[in-house]
C-alpha cells in the first residue's frame, strides 16, 4: 500500500469518505486520548516534586536519612500503579454496563479528586499517599476505557492510526509534566511551597480537558447497539460520520458489519461480569482452550518485556538517575523535560510515519536493540564512574550517558513502548480480547508496581548500575523472543493473526503476512471509489477464507 507517511495509506483514506474524516472524528479521538494523559501525568511528575527542596522541607525529609527518603520515596512513586490496577480491573464491567463516557467521566472526577488531595496537602505523607492511589484510581479506569472508545468510534480504515494517538496521549503527559516541573524551578524561588504546589495542580490539566468535552462527544454506538438502543447507535454513528447520508454506501456498509458483529455476538465471554467472575471465566478459559493459553502467554511476554526494559522506571526516577550521572538540579529537570520531549516526538513519528511503512515487528526489533545498547553503556558507566566525586561540570562520559537515555527514548518510542498495548488488541481474535487486555493489563501494573517501588532500593543494593543491568539481561532475552516469537500484525486482520497461534511459537516471527501484496495491487487498480471498495471488501472476506481454510501464510 501506498503510505502517507506510515500511519495510514491512501488508498485507505480515499475508501473514507470526507464527512466521515472531518474534523469532528479526529476532535473526538483526541479527547479520549487525554486518558493517556492521565498516566502520563501521573507517572512522571512525582519524581520531579519529590527533589523540590520546598517539598523536602514541607515533609520533613530534609531531617531524614537518606535510606528513610528513599523508601518513602518508593511508596509514594508506586502508590499509583495500586490505584491503576484496581481500576483496570473495575473499568471493564462499569464499562459494559453503564457506557464508554460515563467511565471516561468517572476517571476524570477521580483523578480529579486524587490530584485536589495532593496539591492541598501540608505534610501529611499518608493524605500524599491516598490522593496519588485515588488519582492512580482514576487513570487506571481511564487506560482501558479511552483506547476501548477510540477504537470503537473511529472509522475502520482510521482505527489503526487513531488507536495509537492513546500512546500519544502518554507521552505528552509525560513530556508536559517534565517541562512544567522545569519551568517552575527557573520561575518560582526555591523555598516558595508554590514551586511544588503548582505542579501538582497542573495535573488537573489533563482531566480538564476530559470534563470540559465530555458533553460533546457522543457514546460509542457499539455500545449502544448491544444494550439494544438501535436508533441511537444509528444516529450516533451518523454523528461520528459527519452527518453522511444514511444511504450513502460506506455508512450502509459499516452500520451493517456493527448490527451483524452485535448480532452474532462476538463480543468477550466476560462482558459486564464482575472482577471477580471474570477472573473465574478466565481460568476456565485458560484450562480448556489452548488458543487462549497461545495468546495470553505471547501478551503476557510482550508486558513483560516491556516494564523490565526499564522503560517506565526512567520515566518514574529520572531526576535521581541524572542526578546519580552528576548533573545539578536545574540541569537534571531539564534533561527530564527533553527526555520526555523525545518520547512524546518517538511515538508521534511511529504512528504517523514508521508503523504502517516497516511494520510493527522490524520496529519493535529495532527499537529493543537501541535500547539494549543504550543499557549496557549506561551500566558500565554508572559501575565505572565515581559517584561520589563532585565536578564543576560533567565529564565526557557522562554526557555520553544522558544521550544514551535520550537516545533509549528513541529506541522505546519505536519498539515497547507502542507494542504494549497494540498488540494486546491486535493479536486477540474478537471472542477473546477483553479477557486477554484486561489480564494482561493488570499484570502489567502489578508487574510495575513491583519495579517501581523496588527501583530506589535496587540503586542502593545493588549499586546504580545494579538495575540497568538487569534490564539489559532482560531486555537482551527480550530481543532474542521478539526475533523468533513475535509476529507481523501488519497486514493481517485480528483473527488472521490469532490463527499464528497454532505455529510453534520459535516460527511464529518467520510467518509472512498473506495477500498483502495482491490486496495492495488491487487497491491501487480500482479506478473509481466504489469500485475500490467493492475491491477491497472483497479480498478482506478472501483473507477471512484462506484463515479459516488454514492456508494463512502457506
Amino acid at each position: 500500500m501506498g503510505a502517507t507517511g506510515g500511519g495510514i495509506s491512501k488508498d485507505a483514506l480515499k475508501q473514507v469518505p470526507k464527512p466521515a474524516r472531518a474534523a469532528f472524528i479526529w476532535l473526538v479521538a483526541i479527547w479520549a486520548s487525554y486518558c493517556g494523559s492521565l498516566h502520563g501525568f501521573n507517572s512522571s511528575n512525582i519524581s520531579g516534586v519529590m527533589g523540590m527542596s520546598a517539598f523536602k522541607h514541607e515533609y520533613g525529609w530534609d531531617s531524614l536519612s537518606s535510606g528513610t527518603v528513599t523508601n518513602y520515596k518508593g511508596w509514594v512513586t508506586s502508590s499509583m500503579l495500586l490505584g491503576q490496577t484496581a481500576g483496570i480491573l473495575l473499568s471493564g464491567p462499569i464499562m459494559e454496563r453503564r457506557g464508554r463516557r460515563p467511565v471516561i467521566l468517572l476517571a476524570a472526577i477521580t483523578y480529579t479528586i486524587g490530584a485536589l488531595l495532593m496539591a492541598v496537602n501540608f505534610g501529611s505523607l499518608v493524605e500524599l499517599m491516598v490522593g496519588r492511589t485515588i488519582s492512580g484510581l482514576g487513570s487506571g479506569i481511564a487506560y482501558s476505557a479511552g483506547p476501548v472508545y477510540i477504537s470503537e468510534v473511529a472509522p475502520t480504515e482510521l482505527r489503526g492510526m487513531m488507536s495509537t494517538f492513546y500512546n500519544a496521549g502518554i507521552m505528552s503527559g509525560v513530556a508536559g509534566a517534565y517541562w512544567i516541573n522545569y519551568a517552575v524551578t527557573m520561575v518560582i524561588p526555591a523555598g516558595s511551597e508554590w514551586q511544588w504546589r503548582i505542579p501538582m495542580i497542573l495535573q488537573l490539566i489533563p482531566s480538564t480537558f476530559l470534563l470540559a468535552g465530555y458533553p460533546f462527544c457522543p457514546e460509542s454506538p457499539r455500545f449502544l447497539m448491544m444494550r439494544g438502543q438501535v436508533a441511537a447507535a444509528r444516529r450516533n454513528l451518523i454523528r461520528l460520520r459527519g452527518g453522511l447520508d444514511e444511504r450513502n454506501p460506506y455508512f450502509a456498509r459499516e452500520y451493517t458489519e456493527l448490527r451483524n458483529k452485535v448480532d452474532h455476538s462476538e463480543d468477550a465471554p466476560t462482558t459486564g461480569q464482575s472482577p471477580w467472575k471474570s477472573i473465574q471465566q478466565s481460568c476456565r478459559q485458560f484450562a480448556s482452550d489452548p488458543t487462549f493459553r497461545k495468546v495470553l502467554v505471547l501478551v503476557l511476554f510482550v508486558q513483560t518485556f516491556f516494564i523490565m526494559s526499564g522503560g517506565n522506571s526512567i520515566t518514574y526516577y529520572a531526576p535521581t538517575i541524572l542526578d546519580s550521572i552528576g548533573f545539578n538540579s536545574s540541569k537534571v529537570l531539564l534533561f527530564t523535560a527533553v527526555y520526555g520531549t523525545i518520547k512524546f516526538l518517538s511515538v508521534f513519528l511511529y504512528a504517523f510515519f514508521l508503523t504502517e511503512r516497516f511494520g510493527r515487528r522490524p520496529l519493535l526489533l529495532a527499537g529493543s536493540t537501541i535500547n539494549l545498547v543504550c543499557l549496557i553503556y549506561i551500566a558500565a558507566y554508572l559501575g565505572k564512574a565515581d559517584l561520589s566525586a563532585t565536578n564543576s561540570s560533567p565529564s565526557a562520559a557522562a554526557i555520553i550517558a544522558v544521550v544514551a537515555l535520550c537516545v533509549f527514548a528513541v529506541g522505546y518510542g519505536f519498539g515497547w513502548a507502542p507494542a504494549f498495548s497494540l498488540t494486546a488488541s491486535e493479536i486477540c481474535p474478537t471472542s477473546m480480547r477483553g479477557t486477554v487486555i484486561t489480564l494482561a493489563f493488570t499484570y502489567q501494573n502489578l508487574l510495575n508496581f513491583g519495579i517501581t517501588r523496588g527501583f530506589p532500593n535496587m540503586t542502593i543494593a545493588m549499586h546504580p548500575w545494579g538495575p540497568f543491568a538487569l534490564f539489559a539481561v532482560c531486555t537482551f532475552c527480550g530481543t532474542l523472543w521478539v526475533f523468533f516469537a513475535f509476529p507481523e500484525c501488519k497486514g493481517r486482520s485480528m483473527e488472521s493473526t490469532g490463527a499464528l497461534m497454532a505455529l510453534p511459537w520459535y516460527k511464529v516471527g518467520f510467518e509472512p503476512v498473506p495477500l498483502q501484496q495482491e490486496l495492495s495491487g488491487r487497491e491501487g487498480e480500482a479506478g473509481g471509489k466504489d469500485l475500490e471498495k467493492d475491491a477491497y471488501s472483497e479480498h478482506e472476506e478472501t483473507v477471512v477464507e484462506r484463515v479459516d481454510g488454514r492456508s494463512i501464510g502457506r
